[in-house]
C-alpha cells in the first residue's frame, strides 16, 4: 500500500462546486472498487491562469493523498473518467493550456514508483513538471511536508519556486476522509 497524490484543479463556473463534485465522483468510485484506505485534502488555493490568455479566470488547486494499491494506469483512467463525468472535454486539436471544469493529475507517490508514457496513456509519474509549479507545490507540502520526490524535498523546492504567479489560500480542508 502506498499514497497517490493527485492534483485537482478548475477555472471554470463555480470552482469550489466542481472540486466537490470531483471529489465525491473519485471518493465513490475508489470506494465502490474497495481501492482506498484513506484519503487527505489539501487546502484550496486560488493562482492566476499563467501561460493563458489575459483575462482568464484564475484556477482554484488542490491535492488529494489516497493511499490506494490501485496501479497507476488505473487510477489515471479513473481520474479521466471523474473529469468526463464533470463536463471536461478535451480538444485534441488544442495548443497549450486550456479551461477546464476539473482537471485531475495523477503527481507522484510516497513510495517513488515511476510510470513512463509508454503504455498509450499520457502518464509520466513523477509529473515532469510538478516539482517547478507552486500551484502543485503548496497543496502538497500541506498533506504531505515531508515527502522527497527524485531526491529532493517538496519543502526545498516549493522554497525555489518564484513567488509568482501567487498561490492565495482560498479555503482549508478538513484533514482527513475515512
Amino acid at each position: 500500500m502506498r499514497t497517490v497524490y493527485l492534483g485537482l484543479g478548475t477555472n471554470l463556473d463555480d470552482r469550489d462546486a466542481w472540486l466537490d463534485q470531483g471529489l465525491r465522483l473519485l471518493e465513490h468510485a475508489l470506494v465502490e472498487r474497495r481501492a482506498v484506505v484513506s484519503m487527505s485534502l489539501s487546502a484550496r488555493y486560488e493562482t492566476e491562469a499563467w501561460g493563458m490568455a489575459p483575462g482568464t479566470p484564475a484556477f482554484l488547486n488542490m491535492v488529494a493523498a489516497v493511499e490506494t494499491a490501485m496501479p497507476l494506469p488505473e487510477l489515471l483512467a479513473l481520474g479521466l473518467e471523474v473529469e468526463r463525468e464533470c463536463g471536461r472535454v478535451r480538444d485534441p486539436e488544442a495548443k497549450g493550456y486550456t479551461n477546464r471544469t476539473l482537471d485531475v493529475d495523477v503527481l507522484c507517490t510516497s513510495t517513488g514508483e515511476r510510470c513512463a508514457p509508454d503504455d498509450g496513456l499520457d502518464l509520466q509519474v513523477p509529473h515532469p513538471r510538478m516539482m517547478s509549479r507552486r500551484f502543485v507545490l503548496q497543496p502538497l507540502v500541506d498533506v504531505a511536508p515531508d515527502l522527497v520526490v527524485k531526491g529532493q524535498a517538496i519543502q526545498d523546492a516549493l522554497d525555489a519556486c518564484p513567488a509568482e504567479p501567487a498561490v492565495v489560500l482560498r479555503r482549508e480542508e478538513p484533514a482527513e476522509k475515512n
